[in-house]
């Protein structure tokens, strides 16, 4: 099992159908690697226009995973893994992969004083408590996510459908 952190991806629209502009979160792009290992994966959408993602699957195809654009392998695999194991970079690297999808300092720092003392769940389900609604800008013939905010799935029932 892995869990990565993925942006999502503008979809080709259906050709013909006025307004069909979509995104999906771009692990998608490995759906064929990831069946042919005869695995899985799943998502839940969170802020940033990003997705926590769990795959199981082969290390080439995690490697492969990781290769994609503005995806990121979390270095831990279970949602009770302490964070304590990790090297300061490794926490660096983590608490600065969810300022990046929007949350504030004074928000991590509230909940994280000390990264160390918590567990890749807790920061996983930190991630998923929020996200924002995405719109189709017609102006800038682009997906933006500033609307509304809206609940995320849950990264423990993520956990338990690809086990």
């Amino acid at each position: 099992m892995a869990w990565f952190i993925a942006p999502y991806k503008r979809d080709t629209p259906y050709p013909g159908i006025p307004g069909s502009i979509r995104r999906y979160c771009i692990v998608r792009d490995a759906a064929a690697q990831i069946k042919a290992d005869g695995g899985s994966w799943q998502a839940v959408e969170v802020l940033g226009n990003l997705a926590v993602v769990k795959v199981q699957a082969s290390a080439a195809t995690y490697t492969a995973i990781a290769a994609l654009p503005g995806v990121v392998r979390v270095p831990k695999d279970l949602l009770n893994d302490p964070l304590s194991s990790l090297t300061a970079g490794q926490r660096t690297a983590i608490r600065n992969q969810v300022l990046a999808a929007g949350y504030t300092s004074e928000e991590v720092t509230a909940r994280f004083p000390n990264l160390a003392t918590n567990t890749l769940g807790d920061v996983l389900r930190f991630l998923a408590t929020r996200r924002l609604k995405p719109r189709y800008d017609r102006a800038t013939d682009t997906i933006i996510c500033d609307g509304a905010v809206q609940a995320c799935g849950s990264v423990d029932a993520l956990n338990q459908e690809i086990a």
